[in-house]
C-alpha cells in the first residue's frame, strides 16, 4: 500500500511546473502573425542560386529511371554553377561555391567525368579556382541511419559532411542517390518525412540549394514531368520545393526527330514535374557526347541539344491533338496550310511548330493517326472542310453525313 500523500508539497510542484509551462509558452514563438500592410517593393526577392531550378533554403529532386543521365547531367549543373555560365536553363544568378557527394563514383571517376565536361566549355581544372568540392567515400554513404530502438541518428560521415558546409558555405550541394544516403524504410511516409525534414533544414540552416538525385518506380510509364514516377514514399514529392524529370528519348521521339532509333540514347530530355516558386517550362534536351582524355580514356559529357527546326516532339503532337477535338474559334481546323484564321497552319505556330516542312510533317501526323477530313455546315449554312479526329470532334460542329444532310 502506497504511502500517506503530502498534498502541500503535491500543490506546490504542480504550480512550479504551470510556472514551467507559461514561461517556454512566452519566449517560445512557433507561429509567425502577420497582419500589417506592406508595400510590393519591400518584398525580399526570391533567393534563387540558378531562377527556377535552385532555390537557397529548399530541397530540389531530380528523378529519372537508371541510365537516363541524371550523374552526368550534375557533373553540367556543377560545372555551370562555379563558373557561372548558362547550360540549358541552368542560369546560375552569380558564380557559386558547389559541394558534390557521389556514393557511386570514386574520386578518378567523378575527375573524368569532370574534365569530359570542362573539355566541352574549353575551361580546366584550374579555372574552379577551389570552388568545386567532390566527396566520394571509401565505405557505405549512409549519412542518416536507423537504430534499433526508434528515430533516426547521424553517421559519421554526415558529420563531416556537415563540417565542410560549415567551413566553406557552399551555395549548393548534390547529394547522389537518395537511396544511399539513409537507411529508413523507402515506403514509409512518416520515416522519409524525417529524412527530407532534415535535408530541408540543413538547406534552411546553411542557406544553400539541395539538389537529390532519386530513382524512378519500376514499370513506371510516362516519366516524362510526372511527379507520381518517384520510387518510395510520397513524402519526397511533397517535400520538395523543386522536381525535375530525367528520361531517355522515346521510340515516338526520335521519329518525330529523324534521329535513328538505335541513336535515342545518346539523348535525354529533362522536364518540370514540380515547381512551387516559378512556372514549369517546357522540356529541354541534352546530347551525349564523347571525349577522349589526356590519360587516354573516353568518358562522355551532357551538352544542351535543340531540336532541329522541322521536326514535332510528341509534346507537341499530343497538344494538336488537343487542339483538333476542340476547334477553332470558327469551327474545325482547315487542313489548308494558308493565312485563313482556320488554318491548321495557325495551331502549329501556336504549338512551336513554324518551319513550313514541319507543318507538313504534323499534318500529315493527324492523318496517318486517324483524323479525317469532312465537310461542315458553318453558321450561315455554307459548307466547309475541316479537320475532324477519330472520335468525331470537335462536337460542336455540324458535320455533314455522305448523303449530304
Amino acid at each position: 500500500m502506497n504511502g500517506p500523500v503530502n498534498f502541500d508539497a503535491a500543490v506546490a510542484a504542480g504550480l512550479r511546473q504551470a510556472e514551467q509551462r507559461a514561461t517556454v509558452a512566452q519566449t517560445a514563438t512557433p507561429l509567425l502573425i502577420d497582419c500589417d500592410d506592406w508595400d510590393e517593393a519591400d518584398i525580399a526577392p526570391r533567393p534563387w542560386v540558378a531562377p527556377g531550378m535552385l532555390l537557397r533554403g529548399a530541397v530540389t529532386v531530380v528523378v529519372g529511371e537508371p541510365a537516363a543521365g541524371k550523374s552526368m547531367l550534375m557533373v553540367g549543373w556543377a560545372t555551370s554553377l562555379v563558373l557561372g555560365r548558362e547550360y540549358g536553363r541552368m542560369k546560375p544568378v552569380k558564380p557559386c561555391t558547389v559541394l558534390t557527394y557521389n556514393t557511386e563514383d570514386d574520386r578518378d571517376e567523378q575527375r573524368r567525368r569532370f574534365s569530359a565536361q570542362f573539355r566541352s566549355i574549353g575551361c580546366t581544372p584550374a579555372d574552379m579556382h577551389g570552388r568545386l568540392f567532390r566527396v566520394s567515400t571509401e565505405s557505405i554513404g549512409t549519412l542518416l541511419s536507423a537504430p534499433r530502438e526508434a528515430g533516426m541518428s547521424e553517421t559519421a560521415a554526415m558529420q563531416q559532411l556537415e563540417a565542410l558546409i560549415r567551413e566553406h558555405r557552399p551555395d549548393v550541394i548534390m547529394l547522389d542517390p537518395l537511396v544511399e544516403l539513409h537507411e529508413q524504410e523507402e515506403n514509409d511516409n512518416t520515416a522519409i518525412r524525417a529524412v527530407m525534414a532534415r535535408f530541408r533544414s540543413l538547406a534552411m540552416q546553411y542557406e544553400m540549394a539541395v539538389v537529390l538525385l532519386h530513382h524512378t518506380r519500376k514499370g513506371s510509364a510516362g516519366i516524362a514531368g510526372n511527379p507520381d514516377i518517384a520510387r518510395g514514399a510520397t513524402a519526397i514529392t511533397g517535400a520538395a520545393r523543386i522536381m525535375l524529370t530525367v528520361s531517355v528519348m522515346t521510340e515516338q521521339e526520335a521519329e518525330g526527330f529523324s534521329i535513328k532509333p538505335d541513336h535515342r540514347r545518346y539523348f535525354s530530355r529533362v522536364d518540370g514535374a514540380k515547381i512551387n516558386a516559378a512556372p514549369i517550362g517546357k522540356e529541354e534536351w541534352f546530347e551525349r557526347q564523347s571525349y577522349e582524355l589526356d590519360n587516354g580514356d573516353h568518358t562522355a559529357a551532357m551538352l544542351p541539344w535543340t531540336p532541329p527546326e522541322d521536326s514535332v516532339t510528341l509534346t507537341q503532337k499530343i497538344d494538336i491533338e488537343a487542339g483538333i477535338a476542340k476547334g477553332s474559334s470558327e469551327g474545325p481546323w482547315s487542313p489548308k496550310l494558308s493565312n485563313d484564321t482556320r488554318s491548321i497552319r495557325r495551331l502549329f505556330v501556336e504549338h512551336g511548330i513554324t518551319s513550313a516542312k514541319a507543318q507538313k510533317m504534323a499534318l500529315d501526323h493527324l492523318l496517318a493517326s486517324g483524323c479525317t477530313v469532312e465537310t461542315f455546315r458553318r453558321s450561315n449554312n455554307g459548307k466547309a472542310q475541316g479537320i475532324r479526329n477519330s472520335e468525331g470532334q470537335p462536337a460542336t460542329a455540324k458535320w455533314v453525313q455522305e448523303d449530304g444532310v
